[in-house]
């Protein structure tokens, strides 16, 4: 399983702090394998997007065109989901199910069965169930979720505390009143745990997808830190709702590092806000704290290049499923006339890394290990984790080595280097997604040059 980001409690009550006593919610309890014993939630309570549509036009545009609206359109989770209800037939639907259709999981609707996101969309279920993650399962949260572990069985069990109906909260103070439903301040939305309970979770005590804990560490050691929001849901100036006047609202466009992939990068109308993202992460510098890049070097002697990477990021990178993703430093070397005399991280789009035949590559990913010490895919199956991300805020060094600069050249060396993202390791895709990895695209993150005169 690929794109988990599920977070567990435990397998009785969904209980709620004290804080819900100002604003109520409805609840649901679990058996042990994670399926509703009993629910006050049902599909009907919950609105499908296309109903806020007509009010808050521009909100909807945004989320139709986010990962949240993908959740269950992405061909990746269906393979992920099925696997995992072959493999767990007592647990695996809903464990995959409580994060990417909160509103099916807590009304205790099983989805079962469904192999692939046509079939889902054309079975005559609610479109509240079709769509993912939609406008009401955010907007009828009244309080925040923990972050919770799964142990073995992998059960469901994720805690949400929902009061599906005609209140919509929000984080704006004093909101106006409509005919169409109530609406209420919280102040949850303006805390980055609003991103809990599916943006956290440990599996076996192995951290294998921690986001907000990334961020939280650091956060509580950096004071005023930025929230989730700032980054994923920026603030823009424009009415809250049509016909009301402009006010600052957050965008809702989720943006992360994600794309659909059913069509070319050009073509996503997330493309462009992804590539901002991602170019501001990071910077690359020549030089580390102990060496300096030199400004010449005697043909026949080695060069050495020191590098620096600075994360300018509130976690990890990769994050999320970081098993998945990967990072990696580029780094090309030539002569005047554009000879190679050295290269670490040069690669096609579709070929994979592989650190045994390039030794020098800095590559920031991670590998899920299971029992027996094999790597593996599924997330469920994890029994430790390596774990090479770049910490958030962090510095990694590297030095590369030029053998023997060749002593018939002249003039200077050029050298280059850049930070290279892809969401999907290629082997993840290949095979029965190809036509995925045809759109799979590499971005540049970072990139810096420089040159080295030579000297005779």
């Amino acid at each position: 399983m690929l794109s988990l980001c599920i977070v567990c409690f435990s397998c009785k009550d969904a209980g709620s702090p004290d804080s819900l006593d100002s604003f109520p919610s409805k609840k649901y309890t679990l058996d042990d394998n994670g399926q509703i014993e009993n629910t006050e939630m049902y599909i009907s309570d919950f609105e499908p997007a296309s109903d806020c549509k007509g009010c808050h036009f521009d909100h909807w545009e945004e989320w139709s065109q986010s990962m949240h609206a993908y959740a269950m359109k992405d061909p990746v989770f269906f393979s992920g989901w099925n696997a995992e209800q072959g493999n767990r037939q007592d647990t695996g639907e809903r464990f995959c199910i409580q994060c990417h259709n909160p509103a099916a999981f807590v009304a205790g609707e099983n989805l079962a069965g469904y192999a692939n996101a046509e079939d889902l969309a054309g079975s005559g279920l609610p479109e509240v169930i079709t769509e993912g993650i939609g406008c009401d399962v955010c907007h009828t949260m009244t309080d925040l979720s923990p972050t919770v572990h799964t142990q073995d069985a992998v059960a469901a069990t994720a805690e949400y505390h929902l009061n599906p109906g005609n209140i919509k909260y929000g984080n704006i103070q004093n909101p106006v009143s409509n005919s169409f439903h109530e609406s209420e301040y919280n102040p949850i939305f303006s805390n980055s745990e609003i991103c809990l309970p599916c943006h956290n979770i440990t599996i076996r005590g192995v951290e294998a997808e921690i986001t907000f804990s990334e961020w939280d560490r650091i956060s509580s050691t950096a004071m005023g830190l930025f929230s989730c929001q700032e980054c994923h849901m920026p603030v823009v100036t424009r009415p809250a709702a049509v016909g009301y006047p402009d006010r600052e609202v957050h965008s809702h466009t989720f943006v992360g590092v994600d794309l659909d992939l059913s069509i070319s990068a050009e073509e996503n109308p997330q493309f462009d806000i992804v590539t901002d993202l991602l170019r501001n992460a990071l910077t690359i510098d020549f030089g580390t704290p102990y060496d300096s890049l030199v400004s010449n070097v005697i043909a026949g002697d080695s060069l050495i290049i020191p590098v620096t990477v600075t994360s300018l990021t509130a976690h990890s990178i990769p994050s999320g499923v970081p098993f998945a993703r990967e990072a990696w430093l580029e780094v090309l070397v030539t002569d005047n006339d554009n000879n190679t005399l050295y290269q670490s991280g040069v690669v096609s789009d579709t070929t994979s890394l592989d650190i045994s035949s390039d030794s020098d590559l800095l590559l920031f990913t991670a590998y899920l290990i299971e029992s027996n010490g094999d790597t593996t895919g599924s997330v469920t199956d994890v029994s430790s984790i390596i774990n090479n991300s770049l910490m958030a805020f962090s510095d990694r060094y590297k030095k590369y080595k030029v053998e023997e600069i060749p002593t018939d050249i002249t003039g200077e060396i050029k050298i280059r280097t850049r930070m290279r993202f892809r969401s999907f390791k290629p082997d993840i895709l290949r095979g029965s997604h190809q036509n995925l990895l045809e759109n799979l695209p590499i971005f540049d993150m970072a990139e810096d040059s420089a040159v080295v005169n030579i000297s005779q």
